[in-house]
Protein backbone atom coordinates (compact mmCIF):
# COMPACT_ATOMS: atom_id res chain seq x y z
CA UNK A 1 0.00 0.00 0.00
CA UNK A 2 1.11 3.55 -1.01
CA UNK A 3 0.63 6.66 -0.08
CA UNK A 4 -2.47 8.20 -1.84
CA UNK A 5 -4.39 11.25 -1.44
CA UNK A 6 -7.78 11.08 1.00
CA UNK A 7 -11.22 12.21 -0.41
CA UNK A 8 -13.02 15.01 0.83
CA UNK A 9 -15.49 12.41 2.30
CA UNK A 10 -12.14 10.24 3.82
CA UNK A 11 -10.66 13.38 5.23
CA UNK A 12 -14.24 14.26 7.30
CA UNK A 13 -13.84 11.05 9.00
CA UNK A 14 -9.83 11.45 9.57
CA UNK A 15 -11.65 14.57 11.65
CA UNK A 16 -13.98 12.80 13.19
CA UNK A 17 -11.36 9.27 13.96
CA UNK A 18 -8.70 12.64 15.50
CA UNK A 19 -11.54 14.10 16.98
CA UNK A 20 -12.40 10.86 18.94
CA UNK A 21 -8.96 10.51 20.56
CA UNK A 22 -7.49 7.77 17.84
CA UNK A 23 -4.15 8.35 18.60
CA UNK A 24 -2.41 5.49 16.08
CA UNK A 25 -1.89 6.49 12.97
CA UNK A 26 -2.07 2.50 12.02
CA UNK A 27 -5.65 2.48 13.75
CA UNK A 28 -6.92 5.24 11.55
CA UNK A 29 -5.18 3.84 8.14
CA UNK A 30 -7.01 0.99 8.65
CA UNK A 31 -10.31 2.51 9.32
CA UNK A 32 -9.70 4.96 5.93
CA UNK A 33 -7.94 1.54 3.40
CA UNK A 34 -5.01 4.09 3.23
CA UNK A 35 -1.05 3.76 4.41
CA UNK A 36 0.02 4.77 7.69
CA UNK A 37 2.25 7.51 5.74
CA UNK A 38 -0.86 8.78 4.09
CA UNK A 39 -2.48 9.96 7.47
CA UNK A 40 0.59 11.46 8.46
CA UNK A 41 0.77 13.77 5.69
CA UNK A 42 -2.71 14.23 5.79
CA UNK A 43 -2.20 15.36 9.70
CA UNK A 44 0.98 17.64 9.09
CA UNK A 45 -0.85 19.35 6.07
CA UNK A 46 -3.23 21.73 8.12
CA UNK A 47 -2.73 21.85 11.72
CA UNK A 48 -4.83 21.83 14.13
CA UNK A 49 -6.31 19.77 11.61
CA UNK A 50 -9.54 20.81 9.52
CA UNK A 51 -10.74 18.73 7.08
CA UNK A 52 -12.09 21.64 4.71
CA UNK A 53 -8.72 23.50 4.99
CA UNK A 54 -6.91 20.11 4.01
CA UNK A 55 -9.21 19.91 0.80
CA UNK A 56 -8.54 23.60 -0.07
CA UNK A 57 -4.52 22.80 0.67
CA UNK A 58 -4.89 20.04 -1.81
CA UNK A 59 -6.76 21.54 -4.37
CA UNK A 60 -4.42 24.53 -4.75
CA UNK A 61 -1.15 22.08 -4.79
CA UNK A 62 -3.12 19.86 -7.68
CA UNK A 63 -3.79 22.99 -9.48
CA UNK A 64 -0.32 23.85 -8.90
CA UNK A 65 0.74 20.98 -10.69
CA UNK A 66 -1.86 21.03 -13.48
CA UNK A 67 -3.91 18.35 -12.43
CA UNK A 68 -7.13 20.51 -11.86
CA UNK A 69 -8.42 22.57 -13.53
Amino acid sequence: MGTSTLSRFQRGALAQLVNEGNKSYQVMADALGVAKATISYELDRVKPYDPELAQQDADRKRRNCGHLN
